[in-house]
Parts: C-alpha cells; structure tokens; sequence
C-alpha cells in the first residue's frame, strides 16, 4: 500500500480526541518557559551556586547553557519527524524500544509530578505570605488551605482548553520574568554594583560537577514543548524551534541574574534576595515594596509552573492510556473542550494530597528539597534516555550522521559523569528521596511487564504519535477558497 493510499484508509488517530493544530509558536515555547519557572529559578539558584564556586557561577551557567542547547538538538531529531504528545517517552520508544522507553516514560512522569508538586507547596506558601500582609495566619493551615484551591482552579483552567492556559501561562511568565529582573537590577544597584571576587572558596572537583548539575535542573522542562505536539499549527516546526531557543533564552536569563546576584551582594547578606528554597515569610524585609513585588513575580511564575508541568504529565499518561500502560481510561478526552481531562482530573488531587502530606510531615523548606531532588532525577534520566536514543532512531530510519552520534554521545556520556562525580560532594542531597524515586520506577517497570503479560498487543502500541488521516485531506482542501 503506497504512503497517501496508506493514509486514506486510516480512520482515526491513535491520538484522536485531543484538538489539532490549535496552538501558534509562541503558545508552544510559552509551555516550554512556563514548565521551567525561569523567574522563581532567577532569583534561587543562581544564589546556591555562587556561594560554593563564587564568580565561577557564570561559566557554570554557560556549560549548562550549552548542555542543554545540546540536550534539545537530540529532541528535535525527534520532534521533525513525529508529533508525539507524549514527547520524551515516545521519542526513546523509537530509538531504544518499549522497555527503554517506559523507563524514560516513568521517569519523565516523575518529573513532571514532582515539579508541578513543588509548585503547587511554592505558589501557596508564597500566596500565604502575600495574605499574612493583610492580616490571614500564615501557618501550615492556611499554606494547606491554599495548596488546594491552587490545585482546583489550575486544574480547571487546563480541563476548560489548552489554548486558554497556554495564553495565560504565556503573559504570566513574562510578568513574572520581568519583575523578577527589574528586582535583581534594583537589588544591585541598592548594593552599589559592587562585583568583587570571593573569598578564595576552596572549590573541589566534585563541588564543581555538583553546582553543574544544579544549573542543570534550572532548565529542566523545557522539552514539554513535544507534548503539545498534537495541538501546536506546524508542530514539527514549532516544536523544534521551541526546545531549540529555550535553552538559549533561559541560558541569558541565568547568566543575567548571576552577574547581577555577585558575591559581593549577596555576601553583604542583602535580604531582598533571597536565598534557594527559604519560602517567604512576614519579618524583616518582607514589608518592603521590593519584597512585596518579588512575591508576586516568583508566585505567578509557580503558578504557570504548575500548568506547564500539569500539562505535559497529563498528555503523557493520556498516550500511555491510549496505549494500555495505565488504565485506559487515562486516555479519554473530554467531549466538549477536547483535554485529558479524566488525567488531569486524577492526577492533580493526587499531587496536591503528598503535597499537602510533606507539609504536614516536615517543614516546607524540606518538602521543596525533596520534591526538586526527586523532579530532576526524573528529568536527568530521562535526558541522558534521550541522548542515547538519538543516534540509535536515525541509525533505525537509514538518516544517520556523525554529528548525532558525536552530540548524543558526548552529552549522555557528561551527564552520567556529572551525576557520579556530584554524588561525592558533601552538598549532595539524596538519600531518602532518591530510594523513592528508584522504587517508583520499578513499580513503574513492574506494572508495565505486568500489563503486557495480560495484553501483549500493548508492547506494540508503545510510543504512538499523531498520524494524518483521510478526513484531514477532505476536510483541508477547498480549492475554492482563496490561499493568500
């Protein structure tokens, strides 16, 4: 059967259900920034890591830069060739096959979960922080409180239409960057500009591998961009411009906010700055204009935050319930406002209940520590999947060339040794979190043997992607209409 009679007969989508060709450019690359939190991880990170390696922070964000700029080539080799709403899960199917897929399948849902997890504790502890000003208790209660109606009215927003959410989270995240900026400007220049070297910090090998590793989780999710593939207009083009420009975005993002958090400033204990995962409270300089704004910034940043990874877990478990890995019922659409409505709708009072959980059980402080910590455990695994697939998939479509082998490679290879080495830092934290992650992904493992054992058909239907269909040619091509 020839490719365009191959096409007519085909009835229906695998991924039928979820609208078409609804999103522009700038909707596609507004999930990729929203995922990421660039103006919450502007004025956090940048601060963790010039205080272990001082001035070296921005030669560390430009290695990162450059890692991830590497880590999205390998995903457009993917994202021009298929439209997979599943993104990184469907692209390592296709290279490294089903069970090396729902590895990275697993791991990307972890992710996705745990950073929309820690968006939800950090959007509601710093809306309690904001409402302490006008008198509301801020403690566990109301942070609680807040957790869940953050939980209820996201997710209304994404089940009501994703063009609606990526609109919003789109000029949200603009907001937020830009207060984000104009506070570390300001912060600096109340600091008097003053850029001096550090201490002489005594800066070890694998100090040096660890704060890598941490720039990197400042770019983890920019890849979802490929879950909106379905939904995006030219998705092959969209997409791959995406996970193209948003690691070079938020690469000058982060070299901006490092020369503007100097060792100086930040050493002279200025508290208008502050420091990686202390959430907000009510003493000291939260009264002040500048505190107040940056509030506001990093809590709508958490908040599209926790639409852009929402988003991308949702697509992700709706194609792994069209293809029996989950309970199929994950794979429905809403009728009305094409979504994966029955995911979000499962997963998001799931998320916001361990949220609330860790709360109750540690300090918030702690229950961000983990939840970053088990996010990019998921994202890292799935990259280096990733790295290594990519040559594999263009060596399987007869497309292969050196430079994908040399890319994908050395990438996957940096990685792995970036996690080795950091884990001898006395920074380091793991522990109990990594133990978690590592036994869900077995679980993970385990129920997909477990499903394929009652359906074997499953292990062929993993990694579908968007397919054209007759009634798409039908329906697109009025000749009497006017092409302009």
């Amino acid at each position: 059967m020839s490719q365009s009679n191959r096409v007519l007969a085909v009835q229906t989508s695998p991924l039928a259900g979820l609208d078409r060709a609804q999103l522009s450019f700038a909707q596609v690359l507004g999930q990729s920034v929203a995922a990421v939190a660039p103006s919450a991880v502007m004025v956090t990170v940048p601060a963790l890591v010039i205080a272990d390696v001082g001035n070296l922070a921005i030669a560390i964000f430009g290695v990162a830069t450059l890692l991830m700029t590497a880590v999205g080539y390998c995903v457009g080799q993917f994202s021009t060739r298929m439209a997979a709403v599943s993104g990184l899960y469907s692209y390592v199917v296709k290279g490294l096959g089903p069970v090396g897929g729902v590895i990275a399948g697993w791991s990307v849902v972890i992710g996705y979960a745990a950073a929309a997890m820690a968006s939800v504790l950090g959007a509601s502890s710093y809306l309690a922080a904001l409402l302490s000003r006008i008198g509301v208790p801020n403690g566990t209660v109301t942070v609680c409180l807040l957790a869940v109606l953050v939980g209820v009215l996201t997710v209304g927003l994404m089940v009501r239409g994703v063009r609606l959410s990526a609109r919003i989270t789109l000029v949200v995240e603009f907001f937020a960057i830009t207060i984000a900026a104009v506070v570390l400007v300001v912060a600096f220049v109340h600091a008097g500009g003053r850029v001096r070297a550090p201490p002489d910090p005594e800066i070890s090998g694998s100090t040096l591998a660890f704060t890598l590793l941490l720039s990197i989780v400042a770019f983890v999710g920019f890849e979802s961009a490929g879950t909106l593939a379905r939904e995006a207009r030219n998705p092959f083009v969209a997409v791959s411009r995406a996970v193209r420009w948003t690691p070079l975005v938020l690469g000058a993002l982060y070299l901006f906010a490092s020369s503007m958090q100097t060792p100086a400033l930040l050493g002279d204990g200025n508290d208008h700055l502050p420091f990686v995962l202390n959430l907000p409270n009510s003493s000291g300089a939260a009264s002040t204009t500048l505190s107040v704004l940056l509030e506001i910034g990093i809590t709508a940043s958490w908040l599209a935050c926790i639409v852009g990874s929402t988003t991308a877990l949702s697509r992700t478990l709706f194609a792994m319930g069209r293809e029996g890995v989950v309970p199929k019922v994950l794979g429905h659409t809403h009728p009305r406002f094409r979504t994966p409505h029955v995911a979000l709708l499962t997963a998001m009072p799931i998320m916001v209940a361990v949220t609330i959980t860790f709360l109750v059980a540690s300090s918030p402080r702690s229950a961000l520590l983990a939840l970053l910590t088990a996010s990019a455990h998921g994202y890292v695994l799935a990259y280096v999947l990733l790295c290594v697939a990519t040559p594999a998939f263009l060596n399987r479509i007869g497309e292969l060339t050196p430079i994908p082998v040399v890319i994908g490679g050395l990438t996957a290879a940096i990685l792995v040794a970036l996690i080795t080495w950091a884990a001898f830092a006395q920074t380091f934290v793991a522990g109990t979190t990594t133990a978690v992650f590592a036994a869900l992904l077995i679980l993970g493992l385990v129920v997909y043997l477990w499903r394929v054992k009652r359906d074997p058909g499953v292990r062929t239907r993993v990694g579908l992607y968007d397919e054209p269909v007759g009634r798409d040619i039908v329906d697109n091509y009025r000749p009497w209409e006017v092409r302009r």
